[in-house]
C-alpha cells in the first residue's frame, strides 16, 4: 500500500462526524434512550432491531485513565480475534459495560485512529448486527 503525506495525516474524527456517516451510509436515526444521559446514542439495523453502534461520553477514571474530563466513547462489535489485537493499541479498551469479547470501545481522541479505520469498524459492526451473517466478508463495502 502507497502512502500519501496527505491522506496519512490524521484529523480528529468527533462524534459529529461518526453520526453522521452512519446516517448518511445506513439511512438509520439516532436514538437517544437514557433522558438522564442525553449524550449517550445508540443506532440500531432496522432489519433486526439489534444495536450496531453506540457513542457514548464517559468519564475518564472508569476508563483507567489519569485525566479528569470525559471522552466521547465508540462502542463497536467485531471478531473477538480483531478485538483481541486492536487491545494492543491504547486508545482501545476492553468494550466499557458490554460483552468484552465481542464488542470493543474506541477513544474517539485526536491522533489516535484514523477515519478510514473508524468507518470499517462501524461497517463490520454493522454487518455483525445483520439477520444473515454468513455474508459477512470483511473487504465488501
Amino acid at each position: 500500500m502507497k502512502l500519501n503525506f496527505k491522506s496519512s495525516i490524521l484529523k480528529m474524527f468527533n462524534r459529529q462526524d461518526v453520526i453522521d456517516y452512519i446516517k448518511e451510509k445506513y439511512n438509520v436515526e439516532p436514538e437517544y434512550l437514557w433522558k438522564k444521559f442525553p449524550n449517550y446514542i445508540i443506532f440500531r439495523n432496522p432489519e433486526t432491531r439489534k444495536w450496531f453502534w453506540l457513542i457514548w461520553d464517559v468519564d475518564n477514571s472508569k476508563l483507567q485513565i489519569w485525566w479528569d474530563w470525559k471522552t466521547d466513547v465508540l462502542n463497536v462489535k467485531s471478531d473477538p480475534w480483531m478485538i483481541q489485537y486492536l487491545k494492543t493499541q491504547w486508545w482501545y479498551r476492553p468494550a466499557y459495560h458490554m460483552n468484552k469479547e465481542n464488542r470493543i470501545s474506541l477513544l474517539l481522541w485526536p491522533l489516535s485512529t484514523k477515519e478510514d479505520t473508524i468507518k470499517t469498524l462501524i461497517d463490520i459492526s454493522y454487518k455483525f448486527s445483520c439477520k444473515n451473517r454468513k455474508k459477512l466478508l470483511w473487504l465488501s463495502k
